[in-house]
């Protein structure tokens, strides 16, 4: 896929590019290369459909959105044409089926301008899908969030992995300016890969590229961003199979029992949720690998160092959407006003 080189590029990418005007070439300085050759290796793991953005990763909470994993469970000879219209709702940002009984699951944030809300919305995906039943699932602690990929990625850029730790999702939203919303929108476009690109997305913020980089180190020091990095298609880049495996957990074990499957580095998302009447996990974690075994090796090891066993592996096996939510956009209002 890569050589050496551009998987240290990649890990690095990931874990996050510098906010300066020059980002590209102080990533390369950092890499011991030079910023010509890190942007034609940028541009060719792009074409190569490796890289899919290089853009703000924000946390939606913090600016007031509600949250949750729905699970659809839709005739199998409609699943396609549910997933299609489940993927049309823009504060989906991840849409797949998946090998159970609900066989299509979304993640799904709503504003709180939302007209619907995201009880009411999630109930109008389902019956917009032909769905004969749905769960929404909320988030009530998040253990790991660490969607990095590529060979050996957690190393190859010499920093250290993303610690496990218990994050709650905030009571109340951090207020922002006009100003700030237009910084936020600039900085979810995708980076260009020229010389000075911030100078581009601020021109279309209507503000200067300093003003938005300052907003930019802002959103990092106040939470509302994670950072500022790459994203990759964990197929091409080598993890070709994934498995949301949900676990039933007893709930004072739930911290320990997340965060230790967090603590793995093939686990790139561990949640708690609620259970429902007729499902009773409440402990998701997402497992990526190279092959199934390789997913299934990880599901074993999980067994033996938690002691869960009580679990259901839910694997993938079509994806209709992943893409960031367009965050403080005119698109949620739009579809509402057509569908809800």
């Amino acid at each position: 896929m890569t050589d050496r080189a551009d998987s240290v590029l990649l890990a690095a990418a990931q874990r996050g590019l510098p906010l300066v005007r020059q980002p590209i070439a102080e990533l390369a300085g950092r890499l011991g290369r030079t910023e010509p050759d890190v942007r034609a290796s940028l541009t060719c793991l792009r074409e190569q459909g490796i890289l899919r953005r290089i853009s703000g990763l924000f946390d939606a909470y913090a600016l007031g959105y509600e949250q949750a994993l729905i699970a659809f469970a839709i005739p199998a000879d409609k699943v396609d044409r549910g997933g299609a219209v489940v993927a049309t709702h823009p504060g989906v940002s991840h849409c797949y089926q998946r090998t159970c009984r609900y066989n299509l699951w979304a993640t799904l944030a709503v504003s709180p301008t939302s007209s619907l809300g995201l009880t009411p919305a999630a109930e109008r995906l389902a019956e917009l899908a032909g769905a004969d039943a749905h769960m929404t699932l909320p988030t009530i602690k998040r253990y790991k969030l660490d969607a990095r990929f590529g060979p050996n990625v957690r190393e190859a850029d010499g920093a250290p992995p993303v610690p496990a730790a218990v994050y709650t999702p905030p009571v109340r939203a951090i207020p922002v300016t006009d100003a700030q919303k237009r910084a936020i929108r600039a900085l979810l476009a995708d980076l260009p890969l020229i010389d000075d690109p911030f100078a581009t997305l601020a021109q279309d913020a209507g503000m200067s590229a300093d003003d938005l980089l300052v907003h930019a180190a802002d959103f990092l020091a106040a939470g509302i961003m994670r950072r500022y990095a790459a994203v990759v298609d964990h197929r091409v880049a080598g993890a070709a199979a994934n498995v949301l495996v949900a676990w039933r957990v007893n709930d004072r074990a739930a911290d320990a029992a997340g965060m230790r499957c967090a603590a793995k580095g093939q686990v790139s998302h561990c949640y708690l949720r609620p259970h429902r009447e007729d499902w009773p996990y409440t402990l998701y974690t997402m497992i990526h690998g190279s092959s199934r075994g390789d997913c299934a090796m990880t599901i074993d090891e999980i067994i033996a160092e938690t002691r869960l066993s009580d679990h259901t592996a839910l694997w993938t096996i079509r994806e209709y959407k992943k893409r960031p939510v367009g965050l403080l956009s005119d698109e949620e209002a739009a579809w509402e006003r057509a569908n809800g």
